[in-house]
C-alpha cells in the first residue's frame, strides 16, 4: 500500500564494505532518550571538506515478503552532494546542523569533528522527500563518492515507513 507516511529509524550502522579509513566518517548511533524519543548521537569526522565536488549515491532495499532484503527499491545518485543533501532534507537539515554544532548551514562544511547533542529522529520527517510512499521496512545505504567514483564516506540505516498514526513495524 502507498500513502502519506512518517519514517521511524530503527537502526544506524556501518556500511558492509566500509573501510575504517574513509575521510568522511559518520560515527553515529541511536540512543533511546525515553520510551517515545530516539536520538542520533555520536560525531561526524570530516578529514576533507564536505562540498559540492562530491557525489551522493543512495540505494534503498525493501524487505521482501519472502524474507530478506530486495535491493534497488529506490536509487538516487547525484552530483553536488552537499547542495542536494540540504535540499532533500529540507527543514530537517537546519535542525541537524544545529544539533551537530556544524559551523554553517551552507557549503562547504569544513574539516573537523562535529558532535551531536542528541538529534531527535522524528525531526527527519520534516523533509522534502515525496509526500506519499510505499509502506514497509527499508534498508538505506548512503555513499559519498569523489569525482573518481571512490567512496569517501558511507552510512547505512534501517527504517520503517508507516501510516502517520502507526507505531513501528516489526
Amino acid at each position: 500500500m502507498v500513502g502519506e507516511y512518517r519514517m521511524i529509524i530503527t537502526a544506524v550502522f556501518r556500511c558492509a564494505e566500509e573501510s575504517k579509513d574513509l575521510p568522511l566518517k559518520f560515527n553515529v548511533y541511536l540512543s533511546k532518550k525515553s520510551s517515545n524519543i530516539t536520538e542520533v548521537r555520536g560525531n561526524l569526522t570530516f578529514e576533507i571538506p564536505f562540498d559540492d565536488s562530491l557525489i551522493f549515491d543512495v540505494n534503498f532495499a525493501s524487505w521482501s515478503l519472502t524474507g530478506g532484503w530486495k535491493p534497488n527499491s529506490l536509487i538516487y545518485a547525484t552530483e553536488n552532494a552537499c547542495s542536494k543533501v540540504k535540499s532533500i532534507l529540507g527543514n530537517a537539515w537546519h535542525s541537524f546542523t544545529k544539533t551537530f554544532n556544524l559551523p554553517t548551514t551552507n557549503w562547504p562544511l569544513p574539516k573537523g569533528i562535529y558532535t551531536s547533542s542528541g538529534y531527535d529522529t522524528t525531526l527527519f520527517n520534516d523533509n522534502n522527500f515525496p509526500k506519499v510512499y510505499f509502506y514497509g521496512k527499508y534498508k538505506y545505504v548512503g555513499k559519498v563518492k569523489n569525482k573518481n567514483n571512490k567512496v569517501v564516506g558511507c552510512r547505512a540505516a534501517e527504517l520503517s515507513v508507516v501510516r502517520p498514526w502507526e507505531t513501528n513495524m516489526n
